[in-house]
Parts: C-alpha cells; sequence; structure tokens
C-alpha cells in the first residue's frame, strides 16, 4: 500500500486547529508529533483537557490536589515543548474518569469552538469500546476517551452552531455563532477514511513532550511509545501519526 502525507491536503488551508483530549497526556501520545509539525508551520492549536488526570496514579500515597498539580505542572511543560501557547492550553477541570456525556459538559466544549473558532478538530475515537490496532493487539477505549469524542462531535454540531443553545454564552461580545464539519479522531488503524500524517522531521517532539508527563512515563518508555504508534515497518525510518478524517454535511 502507498502511503502518502495528507498534511497539506487536510491542513494547508488551515490555521485554527482545536485538539479536545481526555486526559494532559493524551494530546502528546496520539497527535504530539503532528502538533508539533502544525505549530512549528505557523499555525495556531488550542488544546482542550477535559480533566487533570489527577486519578492516574497507582501510588497510594499520593492525593488527588498532590496529583493535580504535578500532572498540570509537566502538562504545561510539554505544551512548550509542542509550541502550544499557555493561553491555547486550556484544563476544563472535570474528575478523572467522571466525564460524562451530558449537556453540561457539552456547553464547555462549545464555549471554546465559539471562542477560538477552529477549522478543524481532533478528538478521540467516540465509537468504539474495543480499539483494534492489529489482529494481535486490542485495548478498551477508556470511558472518558469515548465520551470525550461524542462531546466534541456534538459540540461542534449543532451546540456550537445554533444561538439557541446556550445563549448566555453569546452575551459575551468576543463570541459568536460557529461551525466547525472537519474531524481527525485519534485510536483508529485500519479504517477506510485513514488518513497519514508525515511527522519524520518532528518525533523528538514527541517523545520529549510525553516524557514530560514523568509521572506517567521515563524517557525510555516515551521513546517505545513513539515506535509503536508511529513506525511502520515497510516504510523504514519515515513515521506516520494516524487519524480517521471525515468532513460532515
Amino acid at each position: 500500500m502507498l502511503i502518502l502525507d495528507s498534511y497539506q491536503k487536510i491542513f494547508g488551508n488551515k490555521n485554527r486547529i482545536l485538539v479536545v483530549m481526555p486526559h494532559p497526556d493524551d494530546c502528546d501520545l496520539y497527535c504530539g508529533a503532528t502538533v508539533a509539525r502544525l505549530t512549528q508551520d505557523g499555525k495556531r492549536v488550542r488544546i482542550v483537557k477535559m480533566t487533570y488526570g489527577d486519578r492516574g496514579s497507582k501510588s497510594e500515597k499520593i492525593s488527588r490536589r498532590q496529583l493535580r498539580e504535578v500532572r498540570e505542572k509537566e502538562d504545561r511543560k510539554a505544551m512548550s515543548v509542542l509550541g502550544v501557547r499557555n493561553e491555547d492550553n486550556i484544563y476544563l477541570g472535570i474528575g478523572d474518569g467522571e466525564i460524562e456525556h451530558d449537556l453540561a459538559t457539552i456547553g464547555k466544549v462549545v464555549y471554546q469552538i465559539r471562542e477560538f473558532k477552529p477549522e478543524i478538530i481532533i478528538t478521540t475515537n467516540p465509537q468504539d469500546y474495543i480499539v483494534r490496532f492489529d489482529k494481535d493487539i486490542n485495548w478498551v477505549n477508556h470511558r472518558d476517551h469515548r465520551h470525550t469524542g461524542r462531546i466534541a462531535l456534538d459540540a461542534a454540531y449543532p451546540y456550537s452552531r445554533d444561538t439557541l443553545f446556550f445563549p448566555e454564552q453569546l452575551e459575551n461580545n468576543h463570541l459568536s455563532s460557529h461551525i466547525c464539519t472537519e474531524f481527525l479522531f485519534t485510536d483508529y488503524y485500519s479504517h477506510p477514511d485513514l488518513v497519514y500524517i508525515d511527522v519524520t522531521d518532528f518525533i523528538e517532539y514527541r517523545t520529549k513532550a510525553l516524557a514530560s508527563h514523568s509521572s506517567q512515563y521515563s524517557l525510555d518508555h516515551a521513546k517505545e511509545s513513539t515506535d509503536f504508534f508511529t513506525k511502520l515497518p515497510q516504510y523504514g525510518e519515515k513515521r506516520y501519526d494516524r487519524f480517521r478524517y471525515v468532513v460532515a454535511d
């Protein structure tokens, strides 16, 4: 199979990209190299994290408050590596493992869409309970990931577009109705809509950003993750991020 770099096709005419992820390290894990390529190309990228990942520890000696502080500090360092502006690094502060697909949560993402006005949204697989990587490797699609993808979709349509949804947001004079119909979904590996983004020259940024989450990853673990997700053995040293690309009506 011939793999083509879809970067120009998807991002060539875009300047504002919104990434909506459940936990602080998910951006780095699933699209960190793509974000680095975008920011170095002069694109503005906003990263919305639904939670602080404040339950993501096996230690019994750390509190949620302490872990939140650790993870936010790590994440801000990672975003600096990827070239994301501090004002575009957004935490919604929902409890880790507590993301609900409800109107109140959709409204939080609607606010970000109406304010930032993205031309494309990158978010998580909203559909599959089990992610199939290949014939031998599968994993559970975390509930927070499924709900985040669904929330981002619903926020984009119809809630951010239609002015009678969350009208109180529009009383703020810098917010207005917005339509976004293009999406990239992570955690798809064998879908007919699959596209590839060549990130060969941006791999080190992904690894360094992921390793910044030192409560979660060692440098060796970050390197292994980079190889696992971006290497396609038949293409030698070339590296790719993979997404399901959807243009909705």
